[in-house]
């Protein structure tokens, strides 16, 4: 009898400390996507075009849905890391400044 009331003890004990590591875990991991997403540019987004708004999207999904940092995490920063891609040069003529001449 007193096998069991030890074992329910450490399960209780290892189920509380697990909910206090996620409670911890999960505001961390909501920031640190929510800076990802207002940092990263609009072509570094998978699929993204020039006319996409995909940075908004995600900036307002993840601050009001705290929730969709985890997707974001697996959809977003996983695939594309920021900074990796080169700026594509065609598609987005309107982010780079005229050249000046005359």
């Amino acid at each position: 009898m007193e096998a069991i009331g030890l074992v329910f003890g450490v399960s209780v004990a290892s189920f509380t400390l697990v909910v206090v590591v996620l409670s911890l875990a999960a505001p961390l991991l909501w920031l640190w996507m929510l800076i990802d997403s207002v940092v990263r540019e609009e072509w570094e987004y998978p699929g993204a075009t020039a006319t996409s708004n995909n940075r908004l999207l995600w900036v307002l999904l993840i601050l009001l849905t705290q929730i969709a940092a985890i997707p974001y995490f697996f959809m977003v920063y996983t695939k594309v890391r920021r900074g990796s891609l080169a700026q594509p040069a065609t598609q987005y003529a309107a982010d780079v400044p005229a050249p000046s001449g005359a």
